[in-house]
């Protein structure tokens, strides 16, 4: 999951550096791959988010007129999701020790 989430802050970050542009009709299919990806790794939100984002890159591509608006918006709903999934996983993470800790207190051993 975490590589999944890599790759996606990487995809998004690449996007906003160039100024939203987008490299024409490959970075719609970068995105799409990106989603199935996202599917496999059980990231369902994710998928859905990236499979938005390659509609409107894949539209933006053949657009005379740019609208920037409607990206920007997917864009930062990807980065704000992002954000709440590496939040979850840490929180998940530190769950976990606390319960290694107290398996391990309770099989008599000592956790310094």
């Amino acid at each position: 999951m975490n590589h999944c989430l890599d790759t996606m802050e990487a995809r998004l970050s690449d996007l906003l550096q160039t100024g939203l542009d987008t490299g024409g009709a490959d970075a719609g299919a970068a995105f799409a791959r990106l989603a199935e990806e996202c599917e496999a790794s059980g990231l369902h939100t994710g998928s859905t988010l990236m499979e938005r984002l390659a509609g409107l890159l894949e539209a933006r591509a053949h657009a005379l007129e740019k609208e920037d608006g409607p990206l920007l918006d997917a864009l930062f709903t990807a980065e704000h999701y992002i954000a709440l999934c590496r939040e979850r996983w840490q929180e998940i993470e530190i769950l976990r020790g606390w319960q290694e800790q107290r398996k391990q207190e309770g099989e008599g051993g000592v956790f310094t």
